[in-house]
């Protein structure tokens, strides 16, 4: 994936005191109170008076008691910098933190030895953010700085850098291998006179949540009263004190949550806020327990909720006689019903589905009506999550609609999020001995499927296995191993015809992008096999960056403005000298001579021969 940041030369490094930064890896030979911290990502561009840089503790379980806290491995995710910023890092420390008594703050120090079970750790490092030479010339120029929710302002100085930014990592223990349980969530049922239930996938319906912190919320019960799912382990009874137990939670929920919401082509501004996205989408969450081992777990968010009333179809779900659904809603969780967990390559059992939703005509008329099951998006071919949507209507025209997240694969599964930087749909490979073919079966990026066993290396490519502990079919592990993120989407304007491409620079279809209409890009840019210099807007499609950005030309004649070959677009003269930005491919007028377009919706163009 392109980066939208750069890493700094070693001259500029040398002048601000600082280490400068790989962007790919995290090397772990250093002195013991020392880390070496990458910056990795895409960092979308944001107003140039803030900034937010993430610190993130990647490896918490693979630590153990007594190792060396150069072990420890964190990077600095740029969310947002400002447009040609560059952010450097120092050498972080591991720091202890002791909590605060009785209102107390609490203080940290550098880890004295190595690391040890029952402490609580945070990372810190210091940075500078160089580029931000549109500050530089304001009174009292500053940058905001966004850390993991915390604020700061920093000043810039006239070099257009910022210094002394400290970013803090959130707070971690060492995994201790002793405790018993492996992470999972239940909820509370209120269909079952709130029996603590076992959550296999989650929903919630977004509502009012506008920002990143309120979804989380309606998500994670221990955040408060909102929540509806606790993460809780197998090693002991939830609601019993136990040492032995390992204790679990969610490990970085709001991070999860801003990349659902970027995956689905949602920006999350400063603030922590989004506008309301236009369909539903799945935010796949992270689990940990203290023991070190890890979990997913996909929640599917509902952003058209809408509170039915008495004359609605009343959905009753799987023997409920109370509470029923209506309007649009989602369900918690389907638990370890008859037609979940459908055998790869088996079939979705639909007549089941619509048994297990009773549902009457409206509350005071009960008779039955048979609801729809859409399951379009439910893949046989791989183990994974999906989601199907039950629907009735009723001849009012009210509409019951509910959402759940049925599971195709076997119980017990560890579910990685496929994901490819595109968006683009991602192939499955299959493998006998050395040999990897492709087995002709994709997955759509953004999907959970269940993975199972240690990774693979054939040749360069490491591979893991999908759908069944004994299947010989694979994926690339870089799809299901986090280190592929989804590309931002930008809104941009056409300002010339544009033509499709796919990768090969052959057109896709017949379809032309009209000037001055709005398109969404993926990331920045980058260039097909032939060099051309091309802004991805979907699965194996691109158009010319010149036809968006356009080439600053210089004039080498005083030129006019035309608006066609005889009439001119106003009394502007373009003195010889001058840099135009022109879009593009050149127009032959009647007249037979060429003209850039230079801007637009009015019609501006200047003859090509006016350039050099």
């Amino acid at each position: 994936m392109k980066k939208n940041l750069r890493i700094v030369s070693a001259a500029a490094a040398a002048l601000l005191a600082v280490a400068p930064v790989a962007a790919s890896s995290v090397s772990t030979a250093f002195a013991a109170d020392n880390i070496t911290v990458p910056v990795e990502g895409t960092a979308q561009a944001n107003p140039e008076s803030s900034a937010e840089l993430n610190l993130n503790v990647t490896n918490i379980g693979s630590l153990s008691d007594g190792d060396s806290p150069s072990k420890v491995a964190a990077v600095i995710s740029p969310v947002s910098l400002p447009a040609g910023a560059t952010v450097v890092s120092a050498k972080a420390r591991v720091y202890t933190v002791t909590k605060g008594k009785d209102g107390a703050a609490d203080t940290y120090a550098p880890i004295s030895g190595n690391l040890a079970r029952n402490t609580t750790y945070v990372v810190k490092v210091t940075v500078s953010i160089t580029g931000l030479t549109k500050l530089a010339g304001a009174t009292q120029p500053s940058i905001t700085v966004t850390n993991n929710n915390s604020n700061h302002s920093y000043p810039v100085d006239g070099s257009g850098i910022a210094t002394g930014i400290e970013l803090q990592s959130a707070e971690f223990t060492i995994p201790d291998s002793t405790l018993l349980g492996a992470p999972y969530v239940t909820y509370r049922d209120t269909n079952n006179n709130n029996a603590v239930t076992i959550a296999d996938s989650g929903s919630i319906d977004l509502g009012t949540a506008n920002t990143v912190t309120q979804v989380a919320d309606k998500i994670d019960a221990t955040r408060g009263n909102n929540g509806i799912y606790t993460p809780t382990t197998t090693g002991g009874n939830p609601n019993v004190a136990d040492n032995h137990a390992a204790a679990a939670s969610f490990q970085n929920l709001e991070q999860d949550v801003k990349d659902a919401l970027k995956a689905a082509g949602v920006t999350v501004k400063n603030d922590g806020s989004f506008d309301k996205p236009s369909a539903p989408f799945t935010i796949n969450t992270h689990l940990y327990a203290t023991n070190g081992k890890t979990a997913t777990f996909s929640v599917y968010v509902n952003t058209q909720a809408t509170n039915g009333d008495d004359t609605f179809p009343q959905m009753y779900f799987n023997g409920a006689t109370t509470n029923p659904y209506r309007g649009t809603a989602t369900i918690d969780s389907i638990g370890d019903v008859a037609f979940n967990h459908v055998p790869v390559n088996g079939v979705v059992d639909v007549h089941a589905i619509q048994t297990a939703f009773r549902t009457t005509v409206s509350l005071h008329d009960a008779n039955t009506l048979v609801p729809k099951v859409d399951i379009s998006k439910v893949d046989t071919k791989v183990a994974g999550k999906y989601p199907v949507t039950v629907s009735a209507t009723n001849a009012d025209g009210k509409t019951t609609k509910v959402t759940f997240m049925l599971t195709v694969g076997a119980k017990g599964a560890t579910y990685k999020t496929a994901q490819s930087a595109d968006g683009s749909d991602i192939p499955v490979y299959k493998i006998e001995g050395n040999t990897v073919t492709d087995n002709k079966t994709t997955i759509k990026s953004g999907t959970p499927i269940a993975v199972f066993g240690d990774p693979i290396k054939i040749g360069d490519k490491s591979y893991t296995r999908i759908n069944t502990a004994e299947s010989n079919l694979y994926v690339e592990t870089k799809y299901v191993d986090g280190s592929i993120k989804p590309a931002e989407k930008t809104s941009k304007t056409v300002m010339h015809n544009a033509y499709i491409y796919d990768k090969d620079h052959k057109r896709v279809g017949t379809k032309t992008l009209a000037a001055y209409t709005k398109v969404d890009v993926l990331g920045a840019t980058t260039k097909l096999a032939d060099g051309s210099l091309v802004y991805q807007i979907g699965d194996n499609q691109y158009v010319m960056a010149d036809n968006i950005d356009g080439t600053v030309r210089t004039l080498s004649h005083n030129a006019y403005v035309y608006k066609t070959s005889k009439k001119r677009a106003d009394s502007r003269v373009l003195r010889k000298g001058a840099k135009v930005t022109t879009y593009g491919s050149p127009y032959t007028f009647k007249n037979g001579k060429a003209y850039y377009r230079i801007g637009g919706p009015s019609k501006q163009y200047v003859k090509v021969a006016n350039f050099n």
